[in-house]
Parts: C-alpha cells; sequence; structure tokens
C-alpha cells in the first residue's frame, strides 16, 4: 500500500490506533457515548500531515473504531448514534484534509515558480556570457529545454530565403544543420501576424498531431534574427503564460546574439580595413607582394601553438596587416632602392616602425598589443634591435612572435637581390639566430610547426615562387 512508503508511517498508524485504544477503554469506562465523537482528535495529526493521502485508512479506522465501541459491551447500534460519534469526526478530517491539500498545492505552485525563477535567471546569465554565437546560441536552447515546456525545440534561421534549423534539441535534432522541408516563407515571416508554425513543420513525419508555437527571436530595433519553435506531441496547445516564459529568454538571446554579430560585423570591417592599409604598401613596394598575407597566416597558426585565445591571436593579426605601414612615410628613392643603403639612408628606413607607431596611435580602436608589435617587431632578443633596443622577455610576445615569422618569410621569398632558400637552409639559419635576434623558445615551437606533415603542406602551398604574384 502508498501508505507504507515510509517505515515510519507503521509507527504513526499504530501509534494513533493505541491512542484510539486508549480513549475508547477510558470513554467506554467513565465518560458517556457522546465523548466518542471526540476520537478523531487523535488521527487529525496524520490527516495532517498527509492531506487526502491519509483518508482511505484514516476514515475506516475511526468507522471501525465508533462501531466497536456501540456493539461492545451492550449493542446499542443505531443510525443517531453513529451519526452523533462517527460524522463529525469523518466531516473534520475531511476539512483538515482539503486544507492541507490546498497547502500542499500553493506550496508547490511557490516552488515551482522559484524553480522557474531560477532556471531563468542561470540561462539569462549563460546566455550572457556566452564567448561567440554558436555558444550564445546552444546555451540559449539548452535553458529552453531545461524550461521543459516543449520536448521538441527549433531555432530556425533564414539563410539565402529558406529556413534552416541553427540549433534543435528532441525529435527535431535530425534536422540540425538542414533546410526544412517546406521552404515557401518569406524571411520576415517570424514576425508578422499572419505566421503559423506550421508551415514549418510541414513534410516532417513525426509532427503529425503535434501542437507547436512559436517564438520569435529579434535583436534591438525589433530586427528579426529567426523563431524559435516548439512542438510536443497530442493536443495540447501552448498557453500565453508558457509562450511568455519562453519569450522572456529569447528576448535575451536575441538582444545578446545582436549585439554580438553586430560587433562581429564591426570587426570585420576593422580587418578589413586594416587589411587594405597593410596591402596598399606592397602596391609601392613590390618585392614583398603576398607578404603580408603570409605572415599573417604564419602568425596565428604560431600563437594557437603558444595557446594565445582568440582575442590576442587578433591583436596579432592586426599588428601583422599594418607592421609595415610606416613605410608609407618613406621616400620611394630611399624604399625602392635597388642597390644598398647607406648609413643616413638606413637610419630613415629604420625609423618606419616609429613612424607607424605614431600614425597607428591616433586609431582610437587599436589596442595595446597591435600598437607593440608595429614599434618592436625588429628588437632582438639579444638587444641589439631598434628602436628601444628592448631584450629578451621585455619584448612584448606578439612582436616576438612575429619576428619569427617575418624572418621566416623574408628567408622563404625569393627576391631580385636574392633566391628563395630551401626549407633545411631556413631551418639551419632560424637556429642559429635563436638568442640573437629571436626567442629560442618560440623558434623551437616554430621549427617543430612547418617540419610537421600539415606544416610542409603549408610551406608549399604558400610557395611565393609558384605564385602568380612577384614575391
Amino acid at each position: 500500500m502508498a501508505i507504507f512508503n515510509k517505515k515510519t508511517s507503521r509507527y504513526q498508524i499504530l501509534l494513533s490506533v493505541l491512542a484510539l485504544l486508549g480513549w475508547g477503554a477510558t470513554s467506554l469506562v467513565y465518560l458517556p457515548d457522546t465523548y466518542q465523537a471526540f476520537s478523531f482528535l487523535f488521527l487529525m495529526p496524520w490527516v495532517w500531515k498527509d492531506g487526502p493521502r491519509s483518508l482511505p485508512w484514516v476514515a475506516p479506522l475511526l468507522f471501525a473504531y465508533n462501531l466497536v465501541q456501540h456493539l461492545y459491551p451492550k449493542p446499542n447500534l443505531s443510525v443517531d448514534s453513529m451519526l452523533v460519534t462517527t460524522l463529525p469526526g469523518l466531516v473534520t478530517l475531511g476539512l483538515v484534509a482539503w486544507l492541507r491539500e490546498r497547502d500542499r498545492r500553493s506550496q508547490r505552485e511557490l516552488e515551482d515558480s522559484l524553480r522557474l525563477m531560477q532556471l531563468l535567471e542561470e540561462g539569462s546569465l549563460n546566455i550572457s556570457t556566452a564567448n561567440d554565437p554558436l555558444e550564445l546560441t546552444e546555451s540559449a536552447m539548452s535553458s529552453l529545454y531545461n524550461l521543459n515546456i516543449a520536448p521538441h525545440l527549433a531555432f530556425v534561421r533564414f539563410r539565402e530565403g529558406k529556413p534552416v534549423v541553427v540549433s534543435a534539441r528532441g525529435a527535431l535534432e535530425r534536422y540540425r544543420g538542414r533546410h526544412l522541408p517546406q521552404q515557401k516563407l518569406s524571411t520576415h515571416a517570424s514576425l508578422t501576424d499572419s505566421f503559423t508554425v506550421g508551415n514549418y513543420l510541414e513534410g516532417i513525419p513525426e509532427s503529425a498531431g503535434w501542437s507547436t508555437a512559436a517564438v520569435p527571436v529579434s535583436a534591438r530595433q525589433k530586427r528579426p534574427l529567426g523563431v524559435v519553435i516548439l512542438a510536443r506531441e497530442g493536443n495540447k496547445p501552448f498557453q500565453s503564460d508558457e509562450k511568455a516564459i519562453a519569450n522572456s529568454l529569447t528576448r535575451v538571446m536575441g538582444a545578446q546574439l545582436g549585439q554580438m554579430e553586430a560587433l562581429k560585423q564591426l570587426e570585420d570591417a576593422y580587418d578589413g580595413t586594416l587589411r587594405a592599409l597593410g596591402l596598399a604598401l606592397e602596391f609601392r613596394d613590390h618585392e614583398t607582394q603576398g607578404h603580408t598575407k603570409r605572415v599573417v597566416a604564419w602568425a596565428d597558426q604560431l600563437a594557437q601553438d603558444m595557446g594565445l585565445d582568440a582575442s590576442m591571436r587578433k591583436f596579432l593579426r592586426w599588428g601583422a596587416y599594418l607592421h609595415d605601414i610606416g613605410k608609407l612615410s618613406i621616400s620611394d628613392n630611399i624604399l625602392r632602392k635597388p642597390g644598398k643603403l647607406d648609413e643616413e639612408e638606413w637610419e630613415i628606413m629604420k625609423s618606419h616602425v616609429l613612424k607607424g607607431w605614431e600614425m597607428l596611435s591616433r586609431v582610437p580602436f587599436l589596442p595595446q598589443e597591435t600598437l607593440e608589435v608595429v614599434r618592436h617587431h625588429h628588437e632582438n632578443w639579444d638587444g641589439s634591435g631598434y628602436p628601444d633596443g628592448l631584450k629578451g622577455q621585455d619584448i612584448p610576445i606578439l612582436a616576438r612572435i612575429f619576428a619569427v615569422v617575418d624572418t621566416f618569410d623574408a628567408l622563404y621569398s625569393a627576391r631580385p637581390y636574392k633566391r628563395a632558400w630551401k626549407p633545411a637552409e631556413i631551418i639551419e639559419e632560424l637556429n642559429r639566430l635563436k638568442g640573437k635576434k629571436l626567442d629560442p623558445n618560440l623558434v623551437d615551437i616554430f621549427v617543430k610547426r612547418i617540419t610537421s606533415p600539415s606544416g610542409k603542406e603549408a610551406m608549399e602551398a604558400a610557395n611565393p615562387s609558384k605564385s602568380n604574384v612577384r614575391a
């Protein structure tokens, strides 16, 4: 029986029975029969504790007790006497059970509300702390799924005018990354009053008989980003409060996703602008065409091997684009001089790092790490470099990384005054420069990279001598 699901329940019933027997013996010897009506008091604690669940054993026990009282020691069984002694107790116990159930229901509702608030708070926090759009989307979908509003979820965005499932849970998981069967919807369907989510799921076999709802995901200024589909089996329409709960998370999702995408577009614009500035120099200095693209790629790979995060790699990439931007201030008769520079010309040439640093210091969005690459990429590990004569660990890490790949590309590229060095010669020269011009640890990591199978393939693909671009 359900009442014996806990060991203590048996002792509670036993205690109640003993109390009833004691009360019965006392009332039988000393008290009038009408006092039997108060026997329910001994059962009230258990009814208050268990509510309606206790009535299946409490009510029969009370009835049996009163029946025995009327049959012993002399039969006095009448309808009126049974009503007087039994009915008040049963009514009272039933009322107590109802009150207890009401309290339990209120307590459950309060607990559910607190749990819901906690899940919403945790979900909003996870969404807000996501590092990229993919992590943000997955966090939002997991948070929605944990709310238990719908067992089947799909976040749909439009790609080339067609609805694509970006993320999903439940039975819709198999459509992740795929176009949905129904592709007749416009990109604005998710925000129109006439939008019906059934059109999205049309053609999905398992969706027959499902109840569905759609919650739009929008950035600020109501810019549509997509729609979250809620689905569950059976004819159980989603209520307004359920959609409101889901919408509370999708609002956070839309705001964060929209902001993240806007920042990504802005960073892409920055990246493209800085890359164009770097390439502008290559149109002046024909000897270095293709150099920027190559050193950016190698620098990023070395930064990954060093375990640098995405932000630092971005700052390094920007520094690689702009490292020689100061050469725009160098006259052509020096920059493009075919022979060796004299001492005065060399001093002017060396000034390009400071001129580049001064130019870029006026750009407000460029971080210090990028400016350090521009200023210090000609510093040497032994302190013999320029412009500040920094030594060892005093040279910023991004500048040290770039110095390795810049030296490598200078050796690997053919110039009018030199041939392209062979890989074995390059490795020998890099090892010779360890502790002198270059950071020894970085040289070891980079040599390991370029001598690996993937590194050899990358070198072959990036070989300037096989490019149509003059190196």
